[in-house]
């Protein structure tokens, strides 16, 4: 190292000014209570939030907290979305997470694994230990194997010393340009140590788990203790104490991190608050975070709900309502032709015949059976379009007569195998004609056609029946 950078660091060095006492700290600092009591209030007062599902809840909140904490250092870069997905294990989410790069995952699998570790840590009774600390740096750093270092002749990237504490210099340039100073080398263990002590003494253990949260990160990002990966080892450090409280973590999301960085410099400063209100407000954001995902994790997923709702649409017998529908109407269509056929045959100047396709206004027939969806009225009695054929004959005088009948097409619900579609004369079921849904789906059978012709056949006989013996009676009168 040349003389010029051993005097740089020297001053840097000399520059470093310790963390303030506790006791210190709390005379500077206060915690807006009432807000954080009903927030909890609030999440505890929650009736139906059985412990599994505050668990997954809570989970939620140690993914987002463990993904954001890289990306706040620049390991990688994360927006909300990713955030959510990889957070919530949403569909994909591994893909996702894949495309960032092949060192993504592993980073954000070992922050993860280092803030359970501060879960277990936190649910302990024993008191928080350099060993412990040493021990966090190393689960949070597992997937890093180096670490950029300004040399005399540049950065250089070495291998990271994981769960160590600093064998060279770490301070840095800050976002003005300015350097920032940190605990010397030889100073390093002495202030963890300090840092340790007092976050065991009895004023510190007694204390507001947002001041102890606040305190602990500020001391350890001021000493600075590892060659890299102080600001993640805070972050969960801090986390241990919101852990105690209240069993969540303090998320940090990244899109924060100027408000962060801002606080911290306040409080290097001498104005601890603003960085306990930082504090404070994650705290909140967290609580609301793991509140929402508990309140929507009681309801059945959107893709649930929305599949549920797909099969509504699909009949017993794998069907959809529309092939039931077009299979219906396409029968009903072929009657309509043949009726049409039949008449012109049947029809000349004394008999007139018509066949027409109209809306029925005939009631559901059944339980079993529906009518077409082109439903144009949800009255008891509903009305539909195209789905009944009427015919008519009629017969001229002296013979006047005239008849009139109606076929309408009704649909079986859940067309399963069991049901047929059917054509009905009226709701008595008087003169049916039958298709079972396997005959018309994916396209009419040849068999089916053949039965329409024979039924439109009896349909125009048993009309031109019942009109002759109205022509017949029509035709006699008194000399």
């Amino acid at each position: 190292m040349s003389s010029e950078n051993e005097n740089n660091v020297y001053k840097l060095d000399s520059a470093y000014k310790p963390f303030p006492t506790f006791s210190v700290w709390t005379s500077k600092t206060t915690v807006e209570t009432g807000r954080w009591d009903r927030y909890n209030a609030i999440l505890n007062d929650k009736t139906g939030l059985t412990p599994e599902i505050l668990k997954q809840a809570r989970q939620i909140a140690t993914r987002a907290a463990a993904l954001d904490t890289g990306a706040i250092e620049g390991l990688y870069d994360v927006d909300r979305g990713f955030t959510y997905t990889v957070a919530f294990e949403a569909a994909a989410w591994e893909t996702t997470l894949a495309e960032k790069g092949e060192n993504v995952r592993p980073l954000f699998e070992a922050q993860l694994h280092a803030y359970d570790y501060v879960l277990d840590l936190a649910t302990k009774a024993e008191p928080i230990s350099e060993a412990a600390i040493r021990s966090l740096h190393e689960q949070v750093c597992r997937a890093q194997s180096t670490y950029r270092v300004m040399t005399a002749v540049g950065p250089q990237e070495q291998p990271l010393p994981k769960g160590k504490y600093k064998a060279l210099p770490n301070h840095v340039r800050g976002r003005n340009g300015v350097d920032h100073s940190y605990a010397p080398v030889d100073v390093t263990p002495a202030e963890m140590a300090r840092l340790v002590t007092e976050i065991r003494s009895e004023a510190f253990l007694d204390a507001h788990p947002v001041l102890q949260a606040a305190y602990a990160h500020y001391c350890l990002v001021v000493i600075h203790p590892f060659a890299d990966g102080n600001g993640r080892v805070a972050r969960a450090l801090a986390s241990a104490f919101t852990y105690r409280a209240i069993s969540m973590p303090i998320v940090i999301l990244s899109d924060e991190k100027d408000s962060y960085l801002d606080a911290l410099e306040q409080t290097d400063r001498g104005e601890y608050q603003q960085f306990v209100d930082f504090m404070l407000e994650r705290s909140l954001d967290t609580i609301q975070l793991v509140n929402e995902s508990a309140q929507g994790a009681q309801l059945p997923s959107s893709v649930q709900s929305v599949e549920a709702i797909n099969g509504l649409y699909i009949t017993k017998g794998g069907y959809t309502h529309d092939q039931i529908d077009k299979a219906g109407t396409q029968l009903l269509e072929i009657l309509r032709r043949e009726l049409i056929d039949e008449v012109s045959r049947q029809a000349n100047g004394k008999v007139q015949g018509k066949v027409f396709a109209q809306m029925s206004s005939q009631r559901v027939p059944d339980s079993t059976h529906r009518a077409t969806f082109n439903r144009d009225s949800t009255s008891d009695i509903r009305k539909f379009e195209i789905d009944a054929v009427a015919i008519t004959f009629s017969s001229s005088v002296p013979a006047l007569a005239g008849i009139k009948r109606q076929y309408v097409l009704w649909l079986p619900k859940d067309a399963d195998g069991k049901d047929d579609i059917q054509i009905r004369r009226d709701v008595d079921g008087v003169g049916d004609f039958n298709a079972r849904v396997q005959e018309l789906i994916p396209s009419i059978k040849s068999s089916v056609q053949l039965r329409v012709r024979i039924f439109s056949e009896r349909i125009i006989g048993e009309m031109l029946a019942e009109l002759k013996l109205q022509a017949e009676a029509s035709s006699r009168w008194d000399p």
